[in-house]
């Protein structure tokens, strides 16, 4: 019997079959069509598969041809749109980088540097490093136009939290370049936007890559100069060599930072003159120089400086620097005296509140500047501490080597020059000793004073002077026997010496 019952099934489904192979060709196909989508049951790849039959062998319908059509259709629709996808992320990549770009050169507004140049013999360049240099550099985004402001080292004001008040480069020295900001920006009322710590060896190789700059020597400047390169050579370990007459130069990477450090035959104001010189022919060269060099020169010095200024910035710029010019440049305070605090020889703002807003018109052209009450309360301790009270008149950036000693007034002085500050510095146990190897030339100047030349007229040891003609001295006379001891000792050190360092360091270095 069962037999029977299947073949009878199979029949009936043999029957069902026929009968809808007719009704499609009578014309029926969308009565077929419609009891066929009734049957459907799931599509799965290219076979379709019906509910009809006793579900242990449905019937399956291939349609392959027509799903690999549509399969293609889809893989070039999606190509298609995956090709406008990666055109739109370049065009938005493209955008984005005009735009970085412009962040640095082309856009409104100022940024605003504060440069430390310290004298770091054993490469470290933060807390504990003694800040020759600090300067801010003001760069007006708009018109490439750059200023710098030499902060003299020896300024009077306020240096942390506490309210200790000491030279500026004093701020540097206990908390490195995060403390000397937070210094400069409470003192000054700015909002520094970067900064960066070279060393001496950095700029002497930054020249070098340039080829150098071009610079008239001064009589007096070529007195001390010849000192100062030997030691530089010591220092840094780049090579170099004396300069055989005063005039024009010119100076390599190691006798253009000796250059800047000059001082002892004028005053510190004239060195950050001649520091702010050394900048601009340094810029100069640059400008000049092709994209190759000043690619060069980036990748170079840029490991060897501390910088919160990233290296796309600092590219862009190079990139981009035929733009920049320096304009004007000058020394903070404007108007200022000098005069001992305790021991130190110091350099007092006349006063700090009136030196702030010319600051201010200076850096940003704001006529009409207001200092911050935080700005008038170091003034006043300032004011309080030295007796300079009233605003004094603008000094110009040299002058004489005198000092004066504290005492009260009511009014600002005309300006005075400090003395050698180095030899006389009062500070901290660690400055001291750091003082004592970084100011060695300075220190042994001032204990043998003059300097009397050789036989043939050449110069003796460092920072030697050509002593004036004068009636003989007899104190001098009885003495001359020590001074050529001197002389002799100096001259094995400085005079004959070939300034190639203990390294490896060559002449063309």
């Amino acid at each position: 019997m069962d037999n029977e019952d299947e073949v009878d099934r199979m029949r009936a489904r043999r029957k069902r079959s026929e009968s809808s192979r007719v009704r499609g060709k009578s014309g029926h196909s969308t009565e077929r069509s419609s009891k066929a989508q009734d049957h459907i049951e799931t599509s799965r790849g290219e076979r379709t598969y019906y509910s009809t039959g006793d579900g242990r062998n449905p019937r399956v319908r291939y349609s392959g041809q027509q799903n690999a059509a549509n399969q293609k259709k889809k893989k070039r629709h999606h190509k298609k749109h995956k090709i406008i996808f990666k055109l739109l992320v370049i065009a938005l990549l493209l955008i984005a980088g005009l735009f970085l770009f412009k962040q640095r050169t082309h856009e409104k507004g100022y940024w605003t540097i504060a440069i430390f140049g310290v004298d770091s013999r054993d490469g470290k360049l933060d807390k504990g490093a003694l800040s020759d240099v600090e300067m801010l550099c003001n760069i007006n985004k708009e018109t490439g136009e750059i200023k710098l402001v030499s902060v003299y080292r020896d300024t009077y004001l306020k240096i942390n939290s506490k309210g200790t008040y000491h030279k500026i480069n004093e701020a540097y020295f206990k908390g490195g370049h995060k403390q000397a900001l937070e210094a400069l920006n409470e003192n000054l009322d700015l909002n520094i936007d970067d900064y960066a710590t070279f060393n001496w060896k950095s700029v002497a190789d930054a020249i070098n890559i340039l080829g150098g700059i071009d610079l008239e020597i001064t009589d007096s400047e070529f007195a001390y100069i010849n000192g100062f390169i030997t030691e530089t050579v010591n220092s840094t370990g780049v090579g170099s060599h004396q300069l055989k007459h005063a005039g024009m130069n010119h100076l390599d990477g190691v006798q253009a930072v000796a250059y800047a450090r000059l001082r002892l035959m004028d005053t510190d104001f004239n060195r950050t003159e001649r520091q702010r010189k050394v900048v601009n022919l340094a810029m100069e060269k640059a400008k000049n120089a092709d994209f190759a060099t000043r690619k060069t020169l980036v990748t170079a010095v840029f490991p060897q400086i501390s910088t919160s200024i990233g290296m796309n910035d600092i590219l862009a710029v190079a990139k981009g620097i035929s733009k920049y010019h320096i304009g004007e440049t000058d020394g903070f305070p404007f108007s200022r005296t000098t005069m001992k605090i305790g021991k130190m020889d110091c350099v007092i703002p006349a006063t700090l509140e009136s030196n702030v807003v010319q600051l201010h018109q200076f850096l940003y052209g704001q006529e009409s500047y207001t200092p911050s009450a935080a700005v008038k309360k170091i003034s006043q301790s300032i004011s309080k501490e030295s007796g300079i009270s009233e605003p004094g008149q603008k000094a110009s950036s040299g002058g004489t080597s005198n000092s004066k000693k504290k005492k009260k007034q009511t009014a600002a002085p005309a300006e005075t020059t400090p003395a050698q500050t180095e030899a006389v510095v009062e500070t901290t146990e660690e400055t001291k000793e750091t003082a004592a190897e970084t100011t060695a030339v300075e220190t042994k100047e001032q204990e043998y004073g003059e300097k009397p030349t050789q036989e043939d007229g050449s110069l003796v040891g460092p920072g030697a002077k050509i002593p004036d003609k004068k009636e003989p001295d007899t104190k001098k006379e009885d003495n001359a026997s020590e001074t050529k001891k001197q002389a002799g000792s100096e001259k094995g050190s400085d005079e004959g010496v070939t300034t190639e360092p203990e390294t490896n360091a060559g002449p063309d270095a």
